[in-house]
């Protein structure tokens, strides 16, 4: 039978330095002592069972502080099945017939990264060489798609760093780990095609602060064990143009980068990668991204944006980790035909408007007037409810012969959607022939008051493309 010691809380004794002047920061020095490894209830698969305790699934204990999540930091499997690379090459050519190119930060992970931070067990059992074999295969299977990809195999197994790639128990990775990333990646950007022409500055980083990081395993870890941790404290970075005296070019291009990134909170502002991008690459990079939004809330934002479709960026950067699943046909039915903004400027086959009211709400019926050929595959919706606030609700698509798809109309409440929804019907293989008959809108949970839908149909670019299988009854 295997015993388990059960964890006493950590004894610290933490000394901070003086911070004299914002030009004198120091780190907080501390120490502390581990009494020992994580208790029962942490190493229980079975006890990570909320959506947000099963992103933790399951943590082992590394080196002194460090922890790490079975399931995605120790994972050995990437990239996506043959139709997610195929549904990935749809929305590249969908974007490059626009003129913009598709690049991708495919994020490595804590074990391929910070594989010394492993204990000697856990190192063991973990496959580091079929890990990073798979990671550099899903980096080429996304590359034949035409996207642009950075190995950043460079980074793995790193040794001998002042600060490390990734905070000791946070799923995020450091000011100092985004730096590295954004330097890799900018010398990719300087291949892709258009590059040149982006105008150039010099930009410049330089530390204003401290970044404090209560690590989120940590903090996983004091819910099942009743530990404490010390607040891990790495510098926090800022990046301006050289020169720059904070007034602006009126009549320059800084208003109009050409250059967007979209991203999840590793993009965000704490971590300043979109400023180090600006740095490597000399280029204005104009950041969209979204933190708690998963890897596609950002993107689907962006290109819901008026700024997307009036003034698009040469080089879309999309950054996110491996964990994700990349073959969601949602996503794609969503995404490819927001590159053509929806059915703007499309001609209209049905429209309307209606108020809702509890339950389902017929809003679109074809043969009203007469009965039309609408097969699946050629035809696209476009949705827009009156109040911002809509974040999730259900269509319902009935075709002629019965059949029928329950499409889930939903977004992360961290973005701003206008109350818009764009999707594709359809269209793999034995529903891109069924002729639609009707459309409904089921009303969503705690409904507005008042709330309405304008539904259109239009035809969509790009008709016959395959598509992959979506959960219908």
């Amino acid at each position: 039978m295997t015993h388990y010691r059960p964890i006493r809380p950590l004894a610290l004794a933490a000394s901070l330095l003086t911070l004299a002047s914002p030009a004198a920061l120091a780190e907080p020095q501390y120490q502390a002592r581990a009494i020992g490894p994580l208790c029962p209830a942490a190493q229980n698969p079975s006890n990570y069972n909320s959506k947000y305790l099963s992103f933790f699934t399951t943590l082992v204990q590394g080196e002194g502080d460090w922890l790490f999540r079975t399931r995605y930091d120790l994972r050995t499997d990437f990239g996506t099945t043959r139709e997610g690379y195929s549904q990935f090459k749809r929305l590249h050519d969908a974007l490059k017939a626009r003129g913009i190119e598709l690049m991708i930060v495919y994020q490595p992970t804590r074990g391929l990264v910070n594989r010394e931070k492993l204990t000697a067990a856990e190192k063991a059992d973990f496959n580091y060489d079929l890990a990073k074999q798979n990671y550099l295969q899903a980096v080429a299977e996304l590359r034949k798609t035409g996207i642009w990809v950075t190995d950043l195999s460079p980074l793995f197994d790193e040794q001998g760093k002042d600060t490390d790639y990734y905070f000791k128990a946070d799923h995020h990775w450091t000011p100092a780990g985004a730096e590295r990333t954004a330097e890799l990646v900018a010398e990719t950007m300087k291949d892709i095609p258009g590059f040149a022409e982006i105008p150039k500055k010099e930009f410049a980083s330089k530390v204003t602060g401290l970044l404090p990081k209560a690590g989120t395993l940590h903090k996983t870890a004091t819910t099942f064990c009743g530990v404490s941790y010390a607040t891990q404290y790495v510098d926090r970075y800022e990046t301006e143009p050289v020169g720059d005296t904070g007034g602006g070019d009126l009549f320059g291009d800084e208003s109009n980068p050409q250059i967007a990134l979209v991203g999840t909170s590793n993009s965000g502002p704490a971590y300043n990668f979109a400023g180090f991008l600006e740095q490597y690459s000399g280029a204005d990079v104009l950041n969209m991204s979204v933190s708690g939004g998963g890897f596609d809330s950002a993107l689907l934002q962006y290109m819901s944006s008026q700024e997307f479709h009036d003034s698009p960026p040469k080089i879309l950067v999309w950054e996110f980790a491996t964990h994700y699943d990349l073959a969601q046909q949602s996503f794609y039915r969503q995404a490819v035909p927001l590159v053509n903004n929806g059915c703007e400027g499309r001609p209209v086959v049905m429209k309307n408007q209606v108020t809702l009211k509890p339950g389902s709400n017929e809003v679109l019926v074809n043969g009203e007037d007469q009965l039309r050929t609408l097969p699946a595959r050629d035809y696209l919706v476009d949705l827009t409810f009156s109040d911002p606030s809509v974040h999730e609700s259900m269509a319902t698509i009935w075709y002629l012969n019965g059949r029928r798809e329950n499409f889930k109309i939903e977004q992360s409440d961290r973005v701003d959607t206008g109350g818009r929804y764009v999707f594709e019907l359809r269209n793999d293989a034995d529903w891109r022939d069924l002729n639609m008959l009707a459309m409904e809108i089921h009303s969503p949970e705690n409904m507005p008051a008042k709330l309405s839908v304008e539904a259109t149909l239009c035809k969509r670019s790009g008709a016959g493309d395959k598509a992959l299988t979506a959960q219908a009854d």
